[in-house]
């Protein structure tokens, strides 16, 4: 299993690069560049957004399980599953 901290650095690394498309967006759009050229660099930023959430979410998810399988209680257990679902959920799309 990855290390916190890997994780947080393959993160922090992933962020740096999306900041840097984010402001080559905005140049872009300050240059007048052609919107079929700004749609792609959106897209790229949309994917690597997309792509740090499922980041986050599978450590999340994997955090969640072991965390859960230690809970005794059933009902703690449940819930922490279904939290974990709805968050599944919502990046399902």
């Amino acid at each position: 299993m990855e290390k916190v901290q890997d994780i947080k650095d393959n993160l922090d690394k992933r962020l740096k690069r999306i900041e840097g498309q984010v402001k080559g967006i905005r140049r872009m759009i300050d240059e007048g560049k052609d919107c079929q050229d700004i749609l792609t660099q959106v897209s790229a930023a949309r994917s690597a957004m997309k792509m740090v959430g499922n980041l986050v979410l599978n450590h999340y998810a994997g955090e969640c399980i072991v965390s859960t399988m230690s809970a005794k209680d059933k009902k703690i257990k449940m819930e922490e599953l279904q939290k974990l679902i709805q968050t599944i959920a919502r990046f399902a799309d």
